[in-house]
């Protein structure tokens, strides 16, 4: 489970901004919290403030983390630049420095912190520390690169001290974690592993094609799965059914398909040829996992139990395509306990709607493994004592240097922290939290 992300000098971050995911003492909704050792740890983080004031690029910084681990040791060759490594701005100081972010994690009883430093050109800074069950922390890894000689220095202890080798194999824009881990190396596999099949990071901001895709390849596979997302598509009150999803492959040789359709899916097929030629077994996918497919949405008659087919893409709503989209992997994420971090969770939704998504993490019954949404909006609708407790509400404002804050309701000072059961939309509005927009003159005298 995640404990805490922190990130500094990154897009409109400037100095460091934790969100933690550790509980404080409060009696409210302990279903909201799971217990694993000594930590008390929150099932789901929403994320308010105003337009510009940095809650997407809080998710950025997990996704960038997330892509940049997976991507290092094989994606990426010597001289690449390290793209999205985008500095803080409003300083020129700043600009020149690395984008830092580190990670807490508790995987199987053990506590792992992790993170980097980087600028567009190379890795500056990596550390490693790690916390057994009953030991003591230790800190396997320390990379500190000195810009003044242009010099690394290196230094693996404990459980990484017989992997001095990997340092000569890891590149100046790579990552020894992501290196370590290809070459099987005990310490840091279940750490690499998680960023590779556990967090999860979406944006509904945009029509969600590919969630929509990997929800109606699952359907079309695995009955069972399909069983429960109809049940959940039928009872979110769409007016649908049933769904049936199937293979629509493309003809390449039809002059009837659009020329740019064709040369797209020509080029697909020669990556797809490309990765099965030079990928080991195991890492090209599925071989049904290059198809597309085509969702049918079957609605009921009023005047009979025969039914009509609707095109899910053609012939839905926003919302509903995205409710499909995204209901795929809140599935996966509550059957294996993983991660998920979205931004505009809310999308084209109505928000009962988004309410009862959160609503699922929150359930004993449909959470057992300790899954985690963390979620930004502007939804206030959801900003009430009956859904989130004050330390799983988080807030972003820029400050006078123009870079992001990140606060909790909890961590509001005493004699101006929100009470339990205090209207916190109603009090957010009105400005008493801050994140909310000061407008001008040409908006404030209408």
């Amino acid at each position: 489970m995640l404990i805490s992300f922190s990130v500094e000098n990154y897009r409109s971050f400037a100095d460091e901004q934790t969100l933690s995911l550790e509980a404080v003492k409060d009696n409210t909704y302990p279903e909201h919290v799971v217990s694993r050792g000594t930590f008390s740890l929150l099932k789901s983080i929403a994320v308010y403030g105003s337009n510009a004031s940095g809650k997407s690029n809080l998710l950025r910084a997990f996704d960038f983390m997330e892509k940049f681990i997976r991507a290092s040791a094989t994606s990426m060759s010597l001289g690449d630049p390290i793209r999205g490594a985008n500095c803080f701005r409003l300083d020129k100081a700043r600009a020149k420095k690395p984008c830092s972010f580190d990670i807490r994690l508790l995987l199987g009883g053990t506590d792992y912190e992790y993170g980097f430093s980087v600028t567009e050109e190379r890795v500056h800074d990596e550390w490693l520390y790690v916390k057994r069950e009953g030991a003591k922390s230790t800190n396997p890894l320390t990379r500190q690169f000195d810009p003044s000689t242009g010099k690394t220095d290196w230094k693996l202890r404990g459980e990484l001290k017989g992997a001095h080798d990997l340092i000569k194999k890891t590149r100046d824009n790579g990552l020894f974690l992501s290196r370590a881990a290809e070459m099987n190396v005990d310490c840091v596999k279940d750490l690499f592993l998680w960023f590779k099949k556990r967090l999860w990071c979406f944006n509904l901001a945009s029509l969600p094609e590919n969630l929509m895709q990997q929800t109606a390849r699952r359907i079309e596979k695995d009955a069972t799965f399909c069983a429960r997302v109809e049940r959940l598509v039928h009872d979110a009150d769409f007016g649908i059914d049933r769904l049936s999803a199937r293979r629509d492959p493309i003809d390449l040789s039809n002059e009837d398909t659009p020329k740019e359709l064709r040369t797209f899916m020509q080029g697909l097929e020669d990556l797809k040829s490309y990765f099965k030629s030079n990928l080991p077994p195991g890492e090209v996918g599925d071989e049904d996992s290059w198809d597309r497919y085509e969702v049918q949405t079957l609605h009921r008659l009023s005047v009979s139990e025969d039914t009509v087919a609707f095109s899910l893409k053609k012939d839905e709503s926003n919302g509903t395509q995205r409710f499909f989209g995204i209901i795929g992997p809140i599935l996966n994420a509550l059957d294996q306990g993983d991660v998920l971090v979205v931004d505009e969770l809310d999308c084209s939704m109505h928000p009962r709607l988004t309410r009862k998504l959160v609503e699922m993490f929150h359930s004993e019954e449909a959470n057992p493994n300790g899954a985690q949404l963390i979620f930004a909006t502007h939804d206030t609708n959801l900003m009430t004592p009956s859904l989130f407790r004050r330390d799983q509400i988080w807030i972003t404002e820029k400050a006078n240097n123009g870079g992001t804050e990140l606060f909790s309701l909890s961590d509001i000072e005493s004699k101006k922290r929100p009470r339990k059961e205090e209207p916190f939309e109603k009090r957010y509005l009105e400005g008493r939290y801050g994140g909310v927009p000061s407008f001008g003159p040409a908006l404030e005298d209408l």
